[in-house]
């Protein structure tokens, strides 16, 4: 029962649901700066973030260089499946704003490595745009 209190203690602040959300949704792997842009977070707020959800085994990374890419972690048995699928049927309503971010924030890399850096006023720049 320990491991089931612990993700569900780690999802149980909104801002760590969102990131896993995002991040499950999304369905790709990120760089923290992506991922902080995209929601409108500090970079420190969001690698914090990433950190609870990794320690519960919901989030992996992989080093590139001085980058890390943050993924969801493949669900390995029944409860992670279900969880996932639960996480999932969350309205995409909700983060529409921030999955159009993290497009768009993507799309900025160059040679797939993140260029821009958080809270850079091109960045600024085209986030008014989105609505």
């Amino acid at each position: 029962m320990e491991r089931y209190e612990r993700i569900f203690k780690v999802l149980s602040d909104d801002k760590r649901l969102k990131v896993f959300t995002l991040l499950l949704k999304m369905g790709k792997e990120y760089y923290v700066c992506e991922i902080a842009d995209a929601l409108e977070e500090s970079h420190y707020n969001i690698s914090k973030y990433l950190n609870e959800l990794k320690r519960e085994g919901l989030v992996k990374e992989k080093r590139i260089g001085r980058g890390v890419l943050y993924s969801v972690k493949e669900a390995e048995d029944e409860f992670m499946k279900y969880l996932h699928n639960a996480i999932l049927s969350i309205p995409d309503t909700l983060l529409s704003r921030n999955m159009e971010l993290l497009k768009l924030r993507v799309s900025l890399r160059q040679e797939n490595k993140c260029v821009i850096g958080v809270n850079d006023p091109r960045w600024l720049e085209i986030a008014k745009e989105v609505k």
